[in-house]
């Protein structure tokens, strides 16, 4: 189960490429409409599909393991991660249930069975959703602004998920306030980045591609 709560954590991500553009941090006013914005796009998101590519990066190794695929959400708590490359690995999440396909190798189990697993799994929607941010009780939340994306920092309140992460950065693109990119930033000081592309809203996903039988 450890195992797959790790493997878990690392979708869990964001792009380093926004301190590129000059944050700032959020006033009273802005961090109002950011959340409004954000909440209003989460309400009217009933499905989404979009490719990405994620970078793990490894600072023992000072390496960075790049890897790509699609992913699929459908409301309320329908979530398939899928890399294509350089590997095949599946990830589903539906109705409380859980699938994971590695190769020839599959398991299924039921997120009830572990708490942390359950609250990652939780943050997985949120974070997809973006609306995540907007939970206090399981994150304090930091906003800054950019000339075209926001940046919500999110620092864990729940020990169990301080445990195995530091922060969370989500990044919103200001022209569709989806989620742009995620990042996960660990204790040890790795850090998993995803962006997401090719973004695909509300358009008509089949039930079959997050069937757990």
């Amino acid at each position: 189960m450890k195992h797959y709560i790790i493997t878990l954590v690392f979708f869990l991500m964001a792009s380093s490429f926004i301190f590129c553009q000059q944050l700032k941090p959020a006033t009273e006013a802005q961090k109002k409409e950011i959340l409004s914005q954000i909440s209003q796009t989460a309400a009217k998101t009933t499905s989404l599909q979009c490719a990405f590519v994620q970078k793990k990066n490894i600072s023992v190794l000072s390496e960075t393991v790049t890897s790509s695929g699609m992913l699929y959400f459908k409301k309320e708590t329908n979530l398939r991660w899928q890399y294509n490359k350089p590997y095949s690995y599946l990830f589903i999440l539906s109705g409380g249930k859980v699938l994971i396909k590695n190769n020839n190798k599959t398991e299924k189990f039921n997120t009830n069975s572990n708490k942390l697993f359950k609250e990652i799994s939780e943050t997985m929607i949120g974070g997809v959703r973006g609306d995540v941010l907007i939970n206090n009780k399981k994150f304090n939340a930091q906003f800054f602004v950019g000339s075209s994306t926001v940046m919500v920092k999110l620092l864990p309140r729940n020990k169990d998920l301080k445990e195995l992460m530091s922060a969370i950065h989500l990044t919103f693109s200001k022209t569709d306030w989806l989620v742009q990119s995620i990042e996960m930033k660990e204790k040890g000081g790795d850090n998993t980045i995803i962006t997401f592309t090719e973004k695909n809203v509300n358009k008509n996903i089949s039930d079959d591609l997050f069937r757990i039988n």
